[in-house]
């Protein structure tokens, strides 16, 4: 049972940073070396790094040793099976190291995302709840505002709040006559006009929403629609060619 339960830890281990603190470095010199396996060396700060990420404590030391050496003595016997060199594993690797990098740059690029919220912002949304909404999908995005004044394209009326959410937050931001731009993911992206505001025939109360989950709703609202554009910008600023395999 002790068994299962190290090899269990040992895949929970399995990260991206796991993966290079114990791929083949800087050879630690006799005073760092902390264990020697099969004549491989493994230096004391990675031990102590690996138990402080992990959680270890010094009277933990023992399981944390025996962890390292059980991790160790398995990546020698891939290695003996030369599994290290397969097609399949070089594909593995190149894909970890991949989504590694994306996943750090979005992260990255999350952190930098403007998501504040504005109390006008709130009550824009909440002056047009219950209201009946008449808007139009422009059929091409307007580059002023005079020309989005008079474009063409598919007009709805709907009560505000049966609303699909995007399109809820981009309204009440807006005035009769204006227009937004909506990004969806990808390079889609098209222009919503504001064109009138009426009653509802069964009016609601604004007063029930709550104004806390409003904010959240716009600054998820705000982080999508920035990192849509930005992903947008990356395709749009990039040289992409697609090829049909025909000479």
């Amino acid at each position: 049972m002790k068994y299962l339960f190290i090899i269990l830890a040992i895949v929970s281990l399995a990260t991206v940073v796991s993966l290079f603190s114990f791929l083949p470095g800087k050879t630690p010199s006799k005073d760092e070396i902390a264990i020697s396996i099969n004549g491989r060396d493994i230096a004391r700060d990675t031990i102590a790094l690996e138990g402080t990420k992990r959680g270890y404590h010094a009277k933990e030391q023992a399981e944390l040793y025996d962890t390292v050496i059980t991790r160790e003595l398995l990546i020698q016997e891939a290695e003996k099976q030369a599994i290290n060199k397969e097609e399949s594993f070089r594909k593995s690797l190149k894909e970890f190291y991949e989504n590694s990098l994306i996943k750090i740059l979005l992260d990255r690029k999350n952190e930098q995302l403007q998501s504040a919220v504005t109390e006008k912002e709130i009550d824009g949304y909440l002056a047009l709840t219950g209201k009946m909404i008449t808007f139009t999908r422009l059929d091409a995005i307007p580059t002023s505002q005079e020309e989005a004044s008079s474009a063409k394209g598919l007009t709805n009326t709907a009560l505000f709040n049966d609303l699909a959410t995007p399109i809820r937050m981009l309204l009440s931001s807006l005035q009769p006559g204006q227009f937004a731009i909506q990004f969806d993911t990808g390079t889609d992206r098209y222009a919503i006009r504001l064109d009138d505001i009426q009653p509802s025939p069964n009016p609601l109360e604004s007063s029930q929403i709550d104004r806390q989950r409003l904010a959240a709703m716009f600054e998820d609202h705000k982080r999508e629609q920035q990192m849509n554009q930005w992903l947008a910008d990356l395709q749009q600023n990039a040289t992409i060619t697609i090829h049909n395999g025909k000479e």
